[in-house]
């Protein structure tokens, strides 16, 4: 979306439709959380059904899975933070793989 008076895009996480709610897959935590095959699932849907190209991001911390561990955190933010670490490299390679990709603003917006 173009911000109204700037000169800037905003360009919206990709969301799936799941049991009659929006939700966040492409990306981040909902990479680590949700299985490979359901992110793949819902991502080729949207290319797909919707015919639109989906946006995706993943931080650099989310592919060490050696990044020291904070004990003091609580249980939910640690599960939040840690799980499925040591996966997500290898489900990086394989989305690279199984989808074509291209810079911020080369497809409609």
């Amino acid at each position: 979306y173009r911000l109204p008076g700037q000169n800037m895009t905003e360009y919206p996480i990709s969301t799936a439709l799941f049991f009659g709610k929006k939700i966040p897959i492409a990306g981040g935590g909902y990479f680590r959380l949700f299985p490979y095959w359901f992110t793949r699932m819902a991502l080729r849907r949207i290319n797909k059904k919707e015919g639109k190209p989906f946006v995706f991001y993943v931080h650099p911390w989310e592919i060490d899975p050696e990044q020291p561990r904070m004990k003091e955190a609580r249980a939910l933010s640690r599960f939040r933070h840690y799980v499925n670490l040591n996966k997500t490299y290898d489900r990086l390679r394989q989305l690279l793989h199984d989808f074509s990709f291209g810079p911020l603003g080369s497809g409609p917006v």
